[in-house]
């Protein structure tokens, strides 16, 4: 699934104190994994991906952006509805769910998902969620054996 991000330059922007958010692990490895294939998919070889975080007071931030030819919508947060497909993709192949799925799963964990055209050139999906009190992870591994 990776091989489509081959041609293009991929970079992370995380600060090392981002909290930490409560999250379904495989569900949110699905978004990312849809919205990272799809700025591969509809962006030139070459083109730069990012995937960044930031907080606010407010929200936790997760942001996919590239600098390929924007998002072919006028409206760019009707993609994220079911089938819904950008007039310039009919030759790429799917059928339009990707995007809403991803929707749904970003709203099923109580958060909101925002689809837009950069000023700059390029995609930007931005995954926003309220922020609430992290969750407890143990700093070191258990010694001791557990029961499944």
């Amino acid at each position: 699934a990776w091989d489509v991000l081959a041609r293009h330059r991929v970079e992370t922007e995380v600060p090392e104190d981002m909290p930490l958010l409560l999250l379904d692990p495989v569900l949110m490895e699905r978004v990312l994994v849809n919205l990272l294939e799809n700025a591969a998919k509809y962006t030139p070889a070459g083109s730069t991906v990012t995937l960044g975080a930031r907080a606010t007071p407010a929200e936790l931030l997760l942001v996919v952006s590239d600098n390929g030819p924007g998002l072919p919508s006028p409206r760019p947060q009707e993609l994220l509805r079911k089938f819904a497909r950008g007039s310039r993709e009919s030759a790429t192949s799917g059928v339009g769910l990707g995007l809403a799925l991803s929707c749904a799963i970003v709203e099923a964990h109580g958060g909101r998902m925002l689809a837009e055209t950069r000023s700059e050139g390029g995609a930007r999906f931005t995954l926003a969620f309220a922020r609430s009190e992290p969750p407890d992870v143990p700093l070191e591994p258990r010694t001791e054996p557990q029961d499944c």
